[in-house]
């Protein structure tokens, strides 16, 4: 498979799975533990970015939210387009997977739609949702990625 089918398999397949996994849990009202001392559902609405940093409650800063999303989403579709293997796609994939996800959701219900509260026994870590998850793992699969390629030789003069 072509690195290039590759990354937009895995934004399909990330996208794909946030939507399934929000539907399936979004009428859920009781919290419930996943993980004890780690890991609980939780049902919370991010109008803002990471940890909820910007939280945009007007219309205006919403579809500004949505507009940085979208940019930044072409921009990672043009990385994984031109990708230079299959690792470095599917990391970009699953990055433009999961923000594909958050902009559907506040395209849809003004916020993200978050569910898996993080936690250190009685310390909160924070709340995420699946489309967090896969961009966490992209990025995860850029760095693995960045530690295993192998240096480029420089066709100059040694600089020693």
């Amino acid at each position: 498979m072509r690195p290039r089918t590759l990354g937009l398999v895995c934004a399909a397949v990330a996208l794909a799975l946030n939507v399934a996994i929000e539907r399936a849990l979004m009428n859920v009202s009781h919290a419930f533990t996943i993980i004890a001392g780690l890991a609980d559902f939780h049902h919370a609405w991010n109008r803002g970015v990471s940890f909820s940093l910007l939280t945009q409650n007007a219309d205006s800063g919403r579809y500004m939210l949505m507009a940085g999303l979208a940019a930044i989403s072409v921009v990672v579709a043009v990385l994984a387009w031109r990708a230079p293997n299959r690792l470095v796609a599917a990391g970009y994939g699953l990055i433009l997977g999961g923000a594909l996800g958050n902009l559907a959701d506040r395209a849809t219900y003004g916020a993200v739609f978050d569910f898996l509260y993080l936690h250190l026994g009685d310390m909160p870590l924070f709340v995420c949702n699946f489309a967090d998850i896969a961009i966490s793992a992209g990025v995860a699969v850029l760095l693995l990625e960045s530690f295993l390629a192998k240096p480029r030789s420089t066709s100059g003069p040694s600089q020693a």
